[in-house]
């Protein structure tokens, strides 16, 4: 797996949050392409590359102010029946991040009726929409595993927390050391300062390859979250 031609430069910018946010993909899943993503998605994995239509699990984002759940999870449920959809609230639901509640919404498509699963958790005033889609033909043999995946979802107050590595914080405190140093006398925004070959070869490309490499055990779905978070953090924002 190679992340560092995904993530070197700010193709793709997330929501930032105040918090860290990572799951355990189902096993032998892969990563989706991230030009592919919707609006919000942080990371997608999916069954299978080879498939018109594959089983596929997301996690997303959306900044939702004081919007308290009832008001929110309504207000999404209306969103899929205005498009045609059948939706069926299933009640609360626990993860490793607390309780949220799960939707079932049944759609019609070009390939054949398509069910997706929703677990919304809200945190920080940010709805975590944690979505997993699958042929409803195949949905028996796939929501366990679905399920499971929902479960790990877990929430650190800020990236160094949820890695015992301790030289992980070392690594943020001297990226972002450097980057407010070098923001100070650069020229234009942080895009293109993030962008610059200095940046790019002398702390993100080291940062991402630290990552890649001596972090592998912590699984994909985490790295991949890693290094968008810390991308985030520094053209949007700095590190708790």
């Amino acid at each position: 797996m190679r992340l560092l031609a995904l993530f070197l430069l700010p193709l793709f910018l997330f929501a930032k949050v105040p918090f860290f946010a990572t799951f355990d993909p189902p096993e032998g899943w892969v990563i989706g392409d991230p030009s592919k993503y919707g609006k919000g998605i942080q990371v997608g994995f999916i069954q299978s590359n080879r498939k018109v239509f594959t089983p596929s699990i997301t996690l997303a984002f959306e900044p939702i102010g004081n919007t308290d759940q009832n008001t929110y999870v309504s207000a999404a449920k209306s969103l899929f029946i205005k498009r045609g959809a059948r939706v069926q609230e299933l009640g609360s639901f626990e993860s490793k991040s607390g309780k949220g509640v799960l939707l079932q919404i049944d759609e019609k498509k070009g390939w054949g009726e398509v069910r997706t699963l929703q677990a919304i958790t809200l945190h920080e005033h940010t709805a975590i929409i944690h979505s997993a889609a699958i042929l409803k033909e195949d949905f028996l043999k796939f929501h366990e595993t679905l399920l499971k995946s929902f479960q790990s979802l877990a929430l650190y107050p800020n990236l160094a927390a949820s890695c015992p590595d301790k030289k992980l914080q070392e690594k943020i405190d001297g990226m972002l050391k450097c980057w407010k140093k070098y923001r100070s006398t650069a020229n234009g925004d942080a895009c293109a300062s993030f962008s610059g070959d200095f940046f790019q070869n002398n702390q993100w490309k080291p940062f991402v390859n630290y990552v890649e490499k001596e972090l592998n055990s912590q699984g994909s779905c985490w790295q991949i979250l890693a290094i968008n978070h810390m991308k985030e953090t520094l053209i949007r924002g700095e590190e708790k």
